[in-house]
């Protein structure tokens, strides 16, 4: 059996286009131009021979092609819906798989789709690669094998639908024939991504795209596993959204268990969306006990043994950007567990992510971009106040918050945007709260008089955009593909006036509902209550819930249609808030994954990229910071594990655990039965002190513990660059006894929080690793002896360095992070003379100092082996320059950075604690009896 639409005879049918491209008859090209069956013969013959062709091609096989593309091309000027081309596609046992390139699969139509909306090349590309990574790892036959599962870690609003139908396009072409997407919890986010994966993939082609809904065993006819086609020489291609709820999921199993036939035919790929929200195992795992959502899940996958009830292929892929209760839940064979494989999704550099919002501490690129304002501790009562409706006083940052959405409305409206604009303002998930908080927005908007609201927003106005510049973007996010001519600078606030001024004659209100029943949206403020207890219309005749214009109503409005969208649950998860540029958040979260959900700002934001403000909380800011670097150096683990060609069934992944427990956690305690701590593994890592508390008792006494540490340590010498002093070959017991153990770390500092720990790591594993004794460097600015005021110490006197405070936010127990400490090229001052030149000549301004980078460039100096202590004395007085978003330093006393490096091959991660899930011999040993099976 052949199948004449599958992508492996792609290069045939390029041959055949071209033939008739150059205006060559259908009856010549049906015998390639030979004139007879036998010429034809020995043409394909010589063809395959010289891997032009399949092997399999045979000259019937030939003439099929030509007729399927004869008849592809007499349809094609009337196709006006999937479903009216037959294609057969193939299900080969193997997965030597390639990216289909026939311009009517379903893959390159898609693709076409994400190149006409704007997508980059670049971002395409990457779809494309990602795709065929996951598709190379999945089976089309599982029946021996038992099935298969992985999980793609994103981020939160990154486009991972985009990447989850690429992979159900891309597997469509080749043969799998019945998707289950498993999205969420909440039926509006089902729609939505029903709607978008069904306009995403239905286009006229060689494949038939069919919508399946709400599937069980009462399905109406042409909707019943008896009535689909499951053919290895079918075109048709199946997909259901299905909510992660029981009896939705029940009625799915029961309805693939209708028809045995049926179900053997069936080649699945299950997508699991979220995948760590509601499918996550929270019962006892000891107890061999499960969650009804993740049995039931579970069941999907692994179908009935007892009963044979298996599909003919079974894949199961997660997806979510949050995966740290994926990977420490539970590991058995029977879990969801992603024991095949585990992959991170490449995000493009016009993706504004934690990482550009917060910056990455510990990096050169730790600042991020200044878009977050605080929201002050008397404003966060008044907002307790007015939710307890003990106040109707609007809160100032509300206000500003507020004014800064009606400056972007007007802004965007001058250069004719025209996609919906948002405010969202997330104070609690308590649904008596939203209506408080709605009610005093709607009585400020609409009650405040025009002057007063007109110099409220101009000050507001000339504040934010003398803050972050354009110039200030760039400098920030220098990776931002956009060129600056293609991005809409601020106007002048005159040219805002009338337009604010229509914006707010228009008022303020909940979406009305029209004479013809339809949904009618206004040039003022539309304020929506998003939540459970708003579904339908009001007894006012409003539609008070969030329902975005469709774009391709003949009733879309003019001017870009501005929203205020007050709620909790439905917005902190999976819906896109469309054109997000302020925001209001207020919502405390002590758990990792639920906090990084709710950053509904993350996003793409083309068109309107200097215009997002965020207002939180300094404790919020701090959790989100620390997040930010959590997911960094989770997805740099990531990349290290697939690089060593680790198996996610023999090694579980490893999650930095939260410093403070009580501050922020993980992911919640049931969430993580699987997790057990892991000893600590510091080689191949570097660690520097960047947070400090202004107490002049402790800053004075790390200043003597310092000076007495280094006096005891003997002889030093000057760098080659003469700006820092070097002690080489100091014993590790020193080290310890005479500073690490009486430094006084502050309690959130990473490593050094736990620098007992630290030190009896490095002294059980020094004999293993071969390290030798340590080199210590004390950087400074300027050359040796070339500052009077610097730090005097035997050999000369080092500058002090000037480090500043990172942002405005006044953080968590008053604490300052100065985001970066060391120097990047301090890290090499202990290199030989004769080798120096060579390392300069491989660092630039460009080099990121990743631990990778800096244990290469070490290694080929001959320090390969040797740990290396790096001090610092910062300057109290500290000040602020021109470029980034910083403050003085401003302490009592001069502060004593440390930073520690340690060499090693790169199986380790910096961090001070980790989780990771247990697996067991038992549980290895069966996944690699599957693998054994499978070969």
């Amino acid at each position: 059996m052949y199948n004449i639409n599958s992508p492996k005879y792609d290069d045939c049918r390029f041959h055949i286009r071209r033939q008739k491209k150059n205006g060559k008859p259908w009856d010549e090209i049906r015998f390639a131009n030979k004139g007879n069956r036998k010429a034809l013969g020995n043409f394909i013959e010589s063809s395959i021979e010289n891997g032009f062709f399949p092997e399999d091609l045979t000259v019937d096989l030939w003439m099929e092609l030509v007729e399927s593309e004869r008849l592809a091309e007499e349809k094609a000027l009337s196709i006006d819906k999937a479903g009216e081309v037959t294609s057969l596609i193939a299900a080969d046992s193997d997965n030597d798989v390639h990216v289909p390139r026939d311009e009517q699969s379903s893959w390159q139509l898609y693709k076409k789709k994400l190149v006409d909306s704007g997508w980059s090349k670049e971002s395409v590309a990457d779809i494309e690669e990602a795709t065929i990574k996951v598709l190379r790892k999945l089976n089309r036959d599982t029946t021996a094998t038992g099935p298969v599962k992985g999980l793609m870690v994103g981020h939160v609003q990154s486009g991972k639908t985009a990447n989850m139908a690429a992979l159900m396009a891309m597997a469509a072409d080749w043969g799998w024939n019945m998707f289950i997407v498993l999205s969420g919890v909440v039926e509006n986010l089902r729609n939505q991504t029903e709607r978008r994966l069904w306009n995403d993939l239905n286009h006229p082609g060689t494949i038939s795209w069919i919508s399946l809904q709400h599937l069980s065993k009462k399905s109406p006819s042409g909707q019943k596993a008896q009535d689909l086609i499951f053919d290895d020489n079918a075109n048709q291609r199946y997909f259901t959204v299905c909510l992660k709820n029981k009896n939705r999921l029940d009625s799915l199993i029961s309805w693939m268990n209708t028809d045995k036939n049926k179900l053997k035919q069936m080649k699945v790929i299950v997508i699991d969306d979220e995948a760590d929200q509601a499918g996550i195992n929270t019962q006892d795992i000891t107890k061999e006990e499960r969650a009804t959502i993740n049995s039931l899940i579970v069941q999907l996958v692994e179908g009935n043994n007892s009963t044979g009830s298996q599909p003919r292929s079974m894949n199961y892929i997660s997806y979510t950007a949050t995966p740290y209760s994926n990977f420490l839940n539970e590991s058995s064979k029977e879990s969801l567990y992603p024991k095949d494989f585990i992959g991170v999704l490449k995000t493009s550099n016009e993706y504004f992510g934690p990482k550009q919002i917060f910056g990455v501490q510990e990096t050169e690129n730790n600042d991020g971009l200044n878009i977050v304002r605080e929201i002050s501790k008397a404003d966060l009562q008044n907002v307790k106040r007015i939710h307890d409706k003990k106040s109707q006083v609007i809160p100032n940052t509300l206000k500003e918050s507020i004014c800064w959405f009606l400056c972007t409305v007007a802004s965007l409206r001058t250069f004719g945007y025209r996609k919906p604009l948002s405010m969202l303002v997330h104070t609690s998930q308590r649904q008596a709260h939203h209506a408080e908080i709605s009610a005093i927005i709607e009585n400020w908007v609409k009650h405040t008089p025009e002057q007063e609201l007109l110099k409220e927003c101009q000050k507001v106005y000339k504040r934010e955009t003398s803050e972050f510049t354009l110039k200030k973007f760039r400098e920030g996010y220098e990776e931002y593909s956009i060129p600056n001519d293609k991005i809409n600078d601020y106007p002048e606030f005159s040219i805002l006036e009338p337009v604010i001024k229509s914006v707010i004659k228009e008022s303020i209100s909940h979406i009305q509902l029209g004479d013809d029943g339809d949904l009618e949206y206004h040039n003022g403020i539309h304020l929506c209550i998003d939540n459970c207890a708003n579904n339908g219309i009001n007894d006012e005749n409003a539609f008070v819930r969030l329902a975005y214009p469709d774009s391709k109503s003949e009733n879309y409005p003019s001017s870009a249609p501005a929203f205020i969208i007050v709620g909790g649950s439905t917005l902190s998860r999976g819906l896109t808030i469309e054109g997000l540029v302020s925001t209001f958040f207020l919502r405390p979260s002590s758990l990792a994954d639920s906090l990084m959900q709710m950053g509904r700002w993350f996003g793409y934001r083309k068109g309107y990229e200097l215009f997002p403000r965020i207002w939180m909380t300094a404790d919020t800011y701090e959790k989100f910071e620390f997040l930010a670097t959590l997911e960094e150096e989770l997805r740099e683990d990531l990349r290290r594990f697939s690089e060593l060609g680790a198996s996610p069934s023999e090694v579980g992944p490893r999650v930095k655990n939260s410093p403070k427990a009580s501050w922020l956690k993980i992911t919640s305690k049931n969430k993580m039965q699987g997790a057990q701590l892991i000893e600590m593994d510091f080689t191949g890592t570097s660690n520097q002190t960047i947070i400090f508390s202004d107490d002049v008792k402790i800053l004075k006494k790390n200043i003597n513990i310092t000076e007495n540490f280094l006096k005891a340590i003997g002889e030093n010498e000057i760098s080659h660059n003469h700006s820092a002093l070097i002690w080489r070959g100091v014993d590790f017991k020193t080290i310890k006894e005479e500073l690490l153990l009486k430094f006084n770390f502050h309690s959130r500092s990473r490593v050094f929080n736990q620098i007992e720990a630290f030190c009896k790591w490095y002294e059980e594993s020094v004999s293993e690793t071969g390290f030798t004794d340590w080199n210590v460097v004390v950087g400074g600015k300027g050359k040796i002896d070339n500052n009077p005021n610097g730090w005097k110490l035997k050999g000369g006197i080092v500058g002090k360095v000037n480090r500043t405070r990172k942002g405005k936010m006044t953080l968590h127990d008053h604490s300052v992070s100065i985001g970066v400490l060391r120097a990047p090229i301090d890290l090499f001052a202990d290199v030989d003379k004769g080798k120096y030149n060579c390392v300069l000549s491989s660092i630039n301004s460009k080099t990121k100092m990743t631990n990778k980078n800096i244990g290469e460039i070490r290694k080929n100096a001959g320090l390969e082996l040797t740990p290396q202590l790096l001090i610092y004395r910062i300057d109290k007085d500290s000040k602020k320059g021109e470029k980034g978003e910083r403050e003085d330093l401003d302490f009592s006393e001069d502060i004593i950075g440390i930073s520690l490096y340690i060499p090693g091959k790169q199986v380790g991660s910096n961090y001070a604690k980790a989780l990771t899930v247990k697996i067991s011999e038992e549980e290895v040993a069966s996944f690699t009896d599957g693998e054994s099976e499978a070969e």
